[in-house]
């Protein structure tokens, strides 16, 4: 029962994410709740305060933001969700000017679970698809050659 309620928890935040009503995140992160994640530039926070400005930063950039679970594994107080974003940049990623393109990329985010409430979670998005996609960085196929 316990890996159910957690399953409900780890995809309501996906849909508070989506809705842009960030204030359900108190009731679903606990407080000094750990994110790790290499692409975070808010890593000095913590806690629903923390998701709240990543979530921001995402929703102003991808302002049709969405989000669709592909899978959930729960074991004890993990639970492991395989999600499908996208969404069009119209608002510009971290000092990047807006370049209106879609984006469509996977993410896998480990979440573990203490007293009902995500208490840290380990996220591994695909952010090189995302800014190849964005056209920001080349695209495997547009990378130079190397000459002999």
């Amino acid at each position: 029962m316990a890996e159910d309620q957690n399953k409900a928890v780890s995809r309501r935040i996906w849909e508070v994410f989506a809705s842009g009503d960030l204030a359900e995140l108190d009731d679903l992160v606990a407080e000094g709740a750990a994110y790790h994640d290499t692409q975070d530039p808010f890593g000095d926070q913590r806690g629903p305060e923390h998701m709240r400005s990543l979530m921001g930063m995402y929703r102003q950039t991808f302002s049709n933001i969405r989000f669709d679970i592909k899978q959930q594994v729960a074991e004890g107080d993990y639970v492991c969700t395989l999600l499908e974003a996208q969404g069009d940049d119209t608002g510009g990623l971290m000092g990047q000017a807006a370049t209106g393109r879609h984006a469509r990329i996977m993410l896998t985010i480990t979440d573990r679970h203490e007293d009902g409430k995500i208490a840290e979670s380990y996220a591994t998005w695909d952010t090189l698809g995302m800014l190849q996609q964005l056209g920001l960085v080349p695209a495997a196929a547009q990378q130079p050659t190397a000459s002999a």
